[in-house]
Protein backbone atom coordinates (compact mmCIF):
# COMPACT_ATOMS: atom_id res chain seq x y z
CA UNK A 1 0.00 0.00 0.00
CA UNK A 2 1.35 3.45 -0.98
CA UNK A 3 2.27 6.03 1.40
CA UNK A 4 -0.59 8.62 1.41
CA UNK A 5 -0.27 12.26 -0.67
CA UNK A 6 0.23 15.39 1.25
CA UNK A 7 -3.18 16.66 -0.04
CA UNK A 8 -4.74 13.31 1.60
CA UNK A 9 -3.71 14.53 4.65
CA UNK A 10 -5.37 17.13 6.82
CA UNK A 11 -5.32 18.56 10.34
CA UNK A 12 -7.30 19.19 13.34
CA UNK A 13 -7.30 20.79 16.52
CA UNK A 14 -6.62 18.37 19.81
CA UNK A 15 -6.46 20.35 22.80
CA UNK A 16 -6.28 24.07 23.49
CA UNK A 17 -5.01 25.71 25.93
CA UNK A 18 -3.91 28.86 27.50
CA UNK A 19 -0.41 29.55 29.62
CA UNK A 20 -0.04 33.16 30.86
CA UNK A 21 -0.88 35.53 27.37
CA UNK A 22 -0.08 32.58 25.19
CA UNK A 23 -2.54 30.58 23.66
CA UNK A 24 -1.74 27.03 21.99
CA UNK A 25 -3.06 24.02 20.77
CA UNK A 26 -2.02 20.73 19.67
CA UNK A 27 -2.65 19.51 16.13
CA UNK A 28 -3.70 16.02 14.89
CA UNK A 29 -2.89 14.49 11.53
CA UNK A 30 -6.00 12.53 10.27
CA UNK A 31 -7.44 11.26 7.00
CA UNK A 32 -10.88 11.15 5.46
CA UNK A 33 -12.82 8.14 4.33
CA UNK A 34 -12.76 9.09 1.26
CA UNK A 35 -8.83 8.90 0.91
CA UNK A 36 -9.35 5.00 2.16
CA UNK A 37 -11.87 4.33 -0.95
CA UNK A 38 -9.69 5.90 -3.38
CA UNK A 39 -6.43 3.97 -2.14
CA UNK A 40 -8.06 0.70 -2.30
CA UNK A 41 -9.70 1.45 -5.69
CA UNK A 42 -5.95 2.60 -7.06
CA UNK A 43 -4.39 -1.10 -5.43
CA UNK A 44 -7.09 -3.44 -5.86
CA UNK A 45 -9.46 -1.89 -8.23
CA UNK A 46 -13.13 -1.35 -7.52
CA UNK A 47 -14.42 -4.85 -8.54
CA UNK A 48 -11.93 -6.31 -5.77
CA UNK A 49 -12.74 -5.06 -2.46
CA UNK A 50 -15.87 -4.98 -0.17
CA UNK A 51 -16.82 -3.92 3.21
CA UNK A 52 -19.30 -5.71 5.86
CA UNK A 53 -20.81 -4.56 9.35
CA UNK A 54 -21.67 -6.11 12.23
CA UNK A 55 -21.64 -5.24 16.16
CA UNK A 56 -20.23 -7.58 18.39
CA UNK A 57 -21.71 -8.97 21.99
CA UNK A 58 -21.17 -5.75 23.56
CA UNK A 59 -22.92 -3.54 20.79
CA UNK A 60 -19.73 -2.17 19.21
CA UNK A 61 -19.76 -2.12 15.43
CA UNK A 62 -17.02 -3.58 13.57
CA UNK A 63 -15.93 -2.91 9.89
CA UNK A 64 -14.74 -5.65 8.19
CA UNK A 65 -12.50 -4.50 5.12
CA UNK A 66 -12.60 -7.70 2.23
CA UNK A 67 -9.75 -7.70 -0.49
CA UNK A 68 -9.98 -10.39 -3.07
CA UNK A 69 -6.76 -12.55 -3.62
CA UNK A 70 -7.27 -13.02 -7.54
CA UNK A 71 -4.03 -15.49 -7.44
CA UNK A 72 -5.80 -18.13 -4.58
CA UNK A 73 -9.51 -17.18 -5.82
CA UNK A 74 -11.06 -16.02 -2.53
CA UNK A 75 -11.67 -13.22 0.18
CA UNK A 76 -9.45 -11.51 2.75
CA UNK A 77 -10.55 -10.19 5.68
CA UNK A 78 -9.16 -6.98 7.94
CA UNK A 79 -11.29 -6.27 11.09
CA UNK A 80 -11.76 -3.64 13.65
CA UNK A 81 -14.21 -1.61 15.75
CA UNK A 82 -15.40 2.19 15.23
CA UNK A 83 -16.08 4.80 18.06
CA UNK A 84 -18.57 7.43 17.80
CA UNK A 85 -18.10 11.24 16.83
CA UNK A 86 -19.51 14.18 19.11
CA UNK A 87 -21.23 14.87 15.77
CA UNK A 88 -23.59 12.81 13.64
CA UNK A 89 -22.77 10.23 16.27
CA UNK A 90 -24.02 6.79 13.42
CA UNK A 91 -22.53 8.18 10.50
CA UNK A 92 -18.91 9.14 12.96
CA UNK A 93 -19.61 5.67 13.88
CA UNK A 94 -19.36 3.71 10.87
CA UNK A 95 -16.69 6.17 8.97
CA UNK A 96 -14.39 5.91 12.15
CA UNK A 97 -14.84 2.02 12.01
CA UNK A 98 -14.27 2.04 8.22
CA UNK A 99 -10.33 4.27 8.66
CA UNK A 100 -9.56 1.80 11.63
CA UNK A 101 -10.29 -1.05 9.13
CA UNK A 102 -8.16 0.82 6.53
CA UNK A 103 -5.24 0.99 8.73
CA UNK A 104 -5.65 -2.44 8.96
CA UNK A 105 -4.83 -2.44 5.61
CA UNK A 106 -1.82 -0.21 6.14
CA UNK A 107 -3.76 2.70 4.30
CA UNK A 108 -2.29 5.86 6.28
CA UNK A 109 -0.42 3.72 8.65
CA UNK A 110 1.97 6.25 8.75
CA UNK A 111 0.07 8.84 10.50
CA UNK A 112 0.19 6.68 13.99
CA UNK A 113 4.07 8.12 13.66
CA UNK A 114 2.97 12.03 13.28
CA UNK A 115 4.83 13.91 16.32
CA UNK A 116 2.60 16.08 18.30
CA UNK A 117 2.25 19.31 16.62
CA UNK A 118 2.64 22.17 18.64
CA UNK A 119 0.90 25.80 17.47
CA UNK A 120 0.71 29.37 19.33
CA UNK A 121 -1.76 31.05 17.65
CA UNK A 122 -2.66 34.35 17.28
CA UNK A 123 -5.14 37.26 18.67
CA UNK A 124 -7.49 36.65 15.78
CA UNK A 125 -7.32 32.85 15.76
CA UNK A 126 -8.77 32.07 19.07
CA UNK A 127 -11.36 33.52 21.48
CA UNK A 128 -12.85 33.61 24.60
CA UNK A 129 -16.20 31.99 26.03
CA UNK A 130 -17.87 31.07 29.64
CA UNK A 131 -13.62 30.54 30.82
CA UNK A 132 -13.13 28.73 27.61
CA UNK A 133 -10.27 29.33 25.33
CA UNK A 134 -11.96 28.40 21.74
CA UNK A 135 -10.24 28.19 17.95
CA UNK A 136 -11.84 31.36 15.74
CA UNK A 137 -12.63 30.75 12.48
CA UNK A 138 -9.60 32.29 11.21
CA UNK A 139 -7.73 29.79 12.44
CA UNK A 140 -7.45 27.25 9.19
CA UNK A 141 -4.43 24.95 9.36
CA UNK A 142 -5.43 23.30 6.39
CA UNK A 143 -4.96 25.95 4.14
CA UNK A 144 -1.29 26.86 4.92
CA UNK A 145 1.64 25.27 3.14
CA UNK A 146 2.75 21.94 4.45
CA UNK A 147 6.15 19.91 4.67
CA UNK A 148 5.70 16.55 5.33
CA UNK A 149 9.01 14.00 4.87
CA UNK A 150 9.98 10.93 6.82
CA UNK A 151 12.44 13.41 8.46
CA UNK A 152 9.96 16.11 9.52
CA UNK A 153 6.65 18.42 9.54
CA UNK A 154 6.45 21.67 8.78
CA UNK A 155 3.79 24.47 7.96
CA UNK A 156 4.18 27.95 7.05
CA UNK A 157 1.71 30.70 6.83
CA UNK A 158 2.02 33.97 4.61
CA UNK A 159 5.47 32.79 4.71
CA UNK A 160 5.91 32.85 8.64
CA UNK A 161 6.53 29.47 10.07
CA UNK A 162 3.82 28.17 12.17
CA UNK A 163 4.80 24.28 12.90
CA UNK A 164 8.06 22.12 12.82
CA UNK A 165 8.41 19.16 13.96
CA UNK A 166 10.86 16.32 13.57
CA UNK A 167 9.71 12.62 13.70
CA UNK A 168 11.85 11.46 16.35
CA UNK A 169 11.64 14.55 18.66
CA UNK A 170 9.00 16.19 20.81
CA UNK A 171 8.49 19.73 19.21
CA UNK A 172 7.10 23.04 21.00
CA UNK A 173 4.81 25.56 20.39
CA UNK A 174 6.90 28.42 18.02
CA UNK A 175 6.13 31.46 20.14
CA UNK A 176 8.25 33.82 18.03
CA UNK A 177 5.70 33.72 14.50
CA UNK A 178 3.12 35.52 16.61
CA UNK A 179 2.05 38.50 14.59
CA UNK A 180 1.32 42.14 15.76
CA UNK A 181 -2.66 42.41 15.37
CA UNK A 182 -3.64 45.79 12.78
CA UNK A 183 -6.65 47.02 13.87
CA UNK A 184 -9.10 49.96 12.11
CA UNK A 185 -7.41 53.29 13.16
CA UNK A 186 -4.31 52.23 14.91
CA UNK A 187 -0.67 53.75 14.36
CA UNK A 188 -0.17 50.72 11.63
CA UNK A 189 -3.10 50.61 10.25
CA UNK A 190 -2.75 54.09 9.07
CA UNK A 191 1.26 53.31 8.29
CA UNK A 192 0.04 50.90 6.25
CA UNK A 193 -2.21 52.89 4.23
CA UNK A 194 -0.31 55.36 3.84
CA UNK A 195 2.92 53.20 2.66
CA UNK A 196 0.58 51.25 0.08
CA UNK A 197 -1.18 54.48 -1.21
CA UNK A 198 1.83 56.29 -1.95
CA UNK A 199 2.99 53.18 -3.54
CA UNK A 200 5.58 51.94 -1.23
CA UNK A 201 4.72 48.73 -0.45
CA UNK A 202 1.20 46.25 -0.81
CA UNK A 203 -1.12 44.89 1.51
CA UNK A 204 0.08 41.39 0.99
CA UNK A 205 4.00 42.26 2.06
CA UNK A 206 2.23 43.52 4.84
CA UNK A 207 0.22 40.99 5.36
CA UNK A 208 3.28 38.60 6.16
CA UNK A 209 4.28 41.44 8.61
CA UNK A 210 0.79 41.85 10.65
CA UNK A 211 -1.56 40.23 11.40
CA UNK A 212 -4.45 41.23 9.27
CA UNK A 213 -8.09 40.34 9.76
CA UNK A 214 -10.43 39.89 6.48
CA UNK A 215 -12.41 43.16 7.43
CA UNK A 216 -9.60 45.29 8.32
CA UNK A 217 -7.76 44.22 4.69
CA UNK A 218 -11.41 45.38 3.27
CA UNK A 219 -11.09 48.18 5.04
CA UNK A 220 -8.12 49.22 3.62
CA UNK A 221 -8.26 48.00 0.37
CA UNK A 222 -12.03 50.72 0.62
CA UNK A 223 -10.05 53.53 1.65
CA UNK A 224 -7.01 53.13 -0.79
CA UNK A 225 -9.69 53.14 -3.69
CA UNK A 226 -11.13 56.45 -2.20
CA UNK A 227 -7.65 57.74 -1.91
CA UNK A 228 -7.27 57.23 -5.26
CA UNK A 229 -10.40 57.89 -6.75
CA UNK A 230 -9.73 61.69 -5.38
CA UNK A 231 -6.17 61.54 -6.51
Amino acid sequence: MRKLNKSEIDFRVGMIKKTGQKVWCTLLAYKDARVDMAMLDDTFGQMYWQTEYKRDSKGVLQCGIGVFDKENNHWVWKWSNGTESQTEAQKGEYSDAFKRAGFMWGIGRELYDVPTLFVTLNQDEYFEKDGRVKQSNKFQPNKWDWEITDKHVKATHNGVQRVYAKFDEVSEPITKPVKTEVKEGDKIFLAILKGVSEGKGTIEQAKAKYSISEDVEASLKEKIQALNEVV
